[in-house]
């Protein structure tokens, strides 16, 4: 990925300008605005590069309004690669005008440095009922005080215990036959521990030591989103140092986003490094998602017990777009005896989370949200499965917000292992 800005000009002049991006962006199809939708932002970004146009407040917001989710991209003719570009012109907000003071101290403080990071999502896990008070019908945590957290929106509770602190170091099976190490990523480490649990739980189950690598840190997929690429570099070096070099067979992952940036984006971060770059290509080989990984198994589909349900199911954009796992995670649901799948209307459209942009803009990721909830709503479905824990924590207030309190969220490897439970249990 190029630092110099103005290298991107020869992407932005693919752009033939012809709207196809209206139609699939979600941003737009809110706010109806051009210079929201990719062709507008590449409009803007090309005069900037071109000094037709100064790099103000108004440029800086504009350019906060995208999801990544690749939409335009996946029904661009031309090619655009627009989520670089917009990561490349928010890299030059930050590095002409600077960084906000709480998006440096979260970033440069808090993220980047491992042990802070740790200590604050433990301690964070301690004093969180004095900062949010209980979500409607008990349900997720809503926040007493605004800390650049829209009161209204739901969040699921920190766990008192993370789940690599719940698991030794190597999760041996009776019988092994390889070895795979989890990158959990932050969601299903510090929240979603369920979900983390039943990977590693799936994983045994069909023969694998699972490893999880207790000096993991966050992928830094935030960070470099929002144009600190410094930072995200620093991040991306010190998974490296952790993963690259494992004796494993797979390093499985449990988030798109996470496993996107282990599958590529570690790779265009360090381009230009001999040393970390055949690093990241060396680990981008053995990243496998969840699904991807475990449908390749044999006799992953035997012992199944009944879940008698119907369920739908979410592509999360960086999973279905980022990575081109769509079919497996299907596969998975339709192997389940008494599971009964009903297809989204619009499976790949994005729920509006995209991690900080729900936080920066709610009210926009609110109303693309409820669309997705609509969507969710026509299934008639008892459980929405996905891949995501940033999904799932969107759609979970989402769901909350429309009064659809009965829909149960999973991950798609609790989904799994409830069957291979169901059958135990038989």
């Amino acid at each position: 990925m190029t630092k110099e800005f103005s290298a991107w000009k020869k992407e932005a002049i693919k752009c033939i300008r012809c709207g196809a991006c209206q139609n699939v962006c979600p941003i737009f199809g809110e706010l109806h605005s051009e210079a929201t939708v990719a062709r507008g932002k590449v409009c803007l970004i090309r005069m900037l590069i071109d000094d037709g146009i100064e790099l103000t407040d108004g440029f800086a917001e504009l350019m906060s309004h995208c999801l990544m989710c690749k939409a335009c991209m996946a029904n661009c003719p031309s090619g655009v690669k627009l989520d670089k570009l917009v990561e490349a012109a928010r890299g030059e907000v930050v590095k002409r005008r600077g960084m906000h003071p709480l998006k440096k101290l979260i970033f440069r403080v808090a993220l980047k440095n491992r042990g802070i990071f740790n200590m604050g999502m433990k301690s964070g896990s301690l004093f969180q009922k004095i900062l949010f008070r209980p979500g409607p019908n008990g349900q997720g945590m809503l926040p007493r005080l605004p800390m650049g957290i829209d009161k209204r929106r739901i969040l699921k509770p920190l766990a008192e215990t993370p789940l690599r602190q719940q698991f030794p170091k190597i999760v041996k099976p009776q019988n092994s036959k390889g070895r795979v190490a989890f990158f959990t990523g932050c969601m299903l480490n510090y929240f979603y521990v369920d979900a983390g649990r039943a990977i590693i739980e799936v994983l045994n189950k069909n023969g694998y030591e699972v490893v999880l690598p207790d000096k993991q840190h966050c992928c830094g997929t935030p960070v470099r989103v929002n144009g600190d690429w410094e930072t995200a570099i620093a991040m991306a070096k010190a998974n490296l140092d952790v993963l690259a070099d494992l004796e494993v067979d797979t390093v499985i992952t449990g988030c798109a986003s996470c496993g996107l940036a282990l599958k590529t984006e570690f790779m265009e971060l360090l381009a230009d490094d001999p040393h970390y770059g055949e690093k990241a290509r060396k680990l981008s080989e053995k990243v496998k998602d969840f699904s991807e990984f475990v449908v390749t198994l044999d006799g992953w589909d035997q012992g199944l017990g009944e879940c008698p349900m119907k369920v739908t199911y979410h592509d999360p954009c960086h999973l279905a777009r980022g990575q081109g796992v769509r079919k497996q995670p299907r596969q998975i649901i339709n192997a389940i005896p008494g599971t009964e799948f009903k297809e989204l209307p619009r499976p790949e459209q994005c729920c509006g989370s995209a991690g900080s942009y729900s936080l920066y803009h709610y009210d926009v990721s609110k109303q693309i949200n409820d669309k997705k909830i609509k969507d969710i709503a026509e299934t008639d479905a008892e459980a929405l499965v996905t891949a995501c824990g940033a999904c799932i924590m969107h759609m979970e207030d989402g769901l909350n917000r429309n009064g659809l309190h009965h829909v149960q969220c999973l991950h798609i490897a609790e989904l799994l292992n409830m069957a291979y439970r169901k059958n135990e249990v038989v």
